[in-house]
């Protein structure tokens, strides 16, 4: 069973401070907290991709849901297979391959471009509209499950830190991107 600790206020987890511990030992130039920083959130990751009503209840992946998500959120429900492979940020082959399985489903059809034949609208069928709109309220019912432990103020606080980890990772600013970072967005006076 996973074991939860708070230390002067802080909580973590018992096996993800252990194994933070044993990286450091083996890789002292990387402090344990950045460790456990780091390991905290691959498993928060995996905790909150797992265990989905999309799949559960509604047999969908989590990739063919988001392609319908992205059509549903597109004008005319409507975009082309390159916008998708953009939002998806996945290969052109595999978006080819979850789009023939949402045409084979009959959720999503296919209509050549007017201008450039070369080019493929993928467009949601009156049934993979259907399908999004019975599925939000699970999802949207299934991720304030997942969040009601936090108050907004945590919420907020937990938002900023990652945005500021994840601007960091993809910071143009070889020169001091840490640096940069905390001048940009401070977490509070004094803090971060």
């Amino acid at each position: 069973m996973t074991e939860f600790t708070i230390d002067d206020g802080w909580m973590s987890e018992s096996s993800v401070r252990e194994l933070a511990a044993w990286y450091h030992d083996h890789c002292p130039l990387t402090d344990q907290l950045t460790f456990e920083t780091h390991l905290t959130v691959l498993r928060a990751y995996a905790t909150l991709v797992t265990e989905s009503p999309l799949e559960t209840e509604m047999g969908i992946s989590r990739a063919r849901y988001n392609i319908l998500r992205l059509l549903y959120q597109a004008p005319d429900n409507r975009l082309l297979m390159g916008d998708i492979v953009q939002g998806m940020n996945v290969s052109p082959t595999n978006i080819t391959k979850l789009v023939d399985t949402l045409v084979g489903d009959g959720l999503v059809h296919r209509v050549v471009h007017d201008v450039d034949k070369r080019k493929t609208w993928a467009e949601l069928t009156p049934e993979g509209i259907a399908v999004i709109e019975s599925a939000l309220p699970s999802v949207a019912n299934h991720v304030r499950g997942l969040w009601d432990g936090l108050n907004d103020e945590e919420k907020r606080i937990l938002v900023h830190l990652l945005s500021k980890a994840r601007l960091s990772s993809i910071s143009t600013h070889a020169n001091e991107p840490a640096k940069v970072m905390r001048e940009l967005a401070p977490l509070r006076p004094g803090i971060g």
